[in-house]
């Protein structure tokens, strides 16, 4: 796979993919001057290659080598040997590419700040609290959960980052990238692999500005994933330090933390649905179980209410696999002596999940007996 770095100007950079299954072009621009050449597009590219190549070349316009420096390099190869241990439909891959001439000292970090990633998520405001004397900046992101052709909806969670970062004392960064446009057609797996790659991406090209970059934690240490402690820390380069918050507590400890925090219950957003005039839906699961690990810790959110009324959690689409979160969330909620419709409407849902898991789990066995037979 070929990766050509287009020039655009001081606050954009673009990069041409000759992938074999066809020519792309993914962008990225921010609200400050970004790194232009070709440190930020290592990672967006090498995970790419990865899963559809057996090599990365990497160009400028003019067709030659662009320059990567040593720690990149060696970088880009350690993340690529742990994913492809983890996942067995990626390799790691050669990358053909020029030799920057700063790959002996580290960049000094003297006069750029530290920045946070901040999608207004539980994990964002959990890790902005912890950081919070340190970090100077907050990287609000579209083009990942929430596509800048969203419209009102991204439009409003610009607006809601630019208001939190004001009261918490930081300077917004809005990014906007398209790298999701290349790896969802060429289907690299987003949570699973490109997620902590392109963050990456993101992270390099704020290098005029920044020498640090906070890396929220999302899943346990033990989920593997794209984005995770082992492998974001290695997509450094010698201008910006990838950092990636190493804390493992799960996702109710992490809303008990901030549950007592006015801005993170002021403009806290769980919610994928993008409905613009709503902020968060307040029905899916990701909205209901967040409201009610508030309710648990006693706090109050105007941006998500836990007030949950009973027929919005029956109706709530509940996987096998949040059915732990849910049963711990009733189960506190009895020890509070909460409202009995809210409990029983949980006891629904719950209940209702393990006969869905258990039919599921039918038609897998019958589907496999069938497979073998043929």
């Amino acid at each position: 796979m070929t990766a050509t770095v287009l020039t655009r100007d001081a606050h954009t950079t673009a990069v041409r993919l000759d992938t074999g299954r066809g020519q792309f072009t993914a962008e990225t621009s921010a609200s400050v001057p970004i790194d232009t050449g070709a440190a930020p597009w290592v990672p967006a590219t090498y995970a790419l290659a990865m899963r559809i190549a057996s090599s990365l070349e990497i160009r400028t316009e003019d067709g030659v080598p662009a320059n990567v420096d040593r720690e990149q390099r060696a970088g880009a190869a350690a993340a690529g040997a742990i994913f492809a241990s983890w996942f067995p439909e990626v390799d790691a891959v050669s990358m053909d590419a020029g030799l920057a001439g700063n790959d002996v000292v580290r960049v000094p970090g003297e006069g750029r700040g530290v920045g946070c990633f901040f999608s207004l998520g539980v994990d964002s405001f959990h890790a902005v609290r912890k950081h919070l004397d340190e970090i100077t900046h907050l990287i609000f992101v579209l083009g990942m959960d929430i596509d800048d052709h969203d419209g009102s909806a991204a439009d409003l969670a610009v607006e809601r980052a630019q208001a939190a970062a004001t009261d918490l004392g930081k300077e917004l960064i809005v990014v906007r990238t398209t790298v999701r446009r290349v790896s969802d057609p060429l289907r690299v797996p987003w949570p699973r692999l490109y997620f902590g790659p392109a963050l990456a991406h993101v992270a390099l090209c704020l290098a005029p500005t920044l020498s640090a970059v906070i890396v929220p934690s999302s899943p346990p240490v033990t989920t593997r994933h794209g984005s995770h402690p082992y492998v974001d820390p290695h997509w450094s380069s010698s201008r910006v330090r990838l950092v990636h918050d190493d804390d493992d507590a799960w996702r109710p400890t992490k809303i008990a933390e901030i549950s007592d925090w006015a801005p993170a219950m002021r403009y806290v957003r769980v919610c994928f649905q993008q409905h613009a005039e709503t902020y968060n839906c307040e029905r899916c699961f990701k909205c209901v179980s967040t409201a009610l690990c508030i309710r648990v810790a006693g706090g109050s959110s105007e941006a998500l209410s836990p007030d949950v009324d009973p027929d919005t959690i029956r109706a709530m689409p509940l996987a096998p696999q949040h059915l732990h979160r849910m049963e711990w969330i009733r189960d506190r909620l009895r020890e509070q002596d909460d409202d009995p419709s809210v409990l029983a409407a949980l006891d629904d849902a719950i209940a209702g999940a393990h006969r869905r898991s258990r039919l599921q789990g039918i038609a897998d066995r019958v589907n496999e007996e069938i497979y073998l037979r043929l």
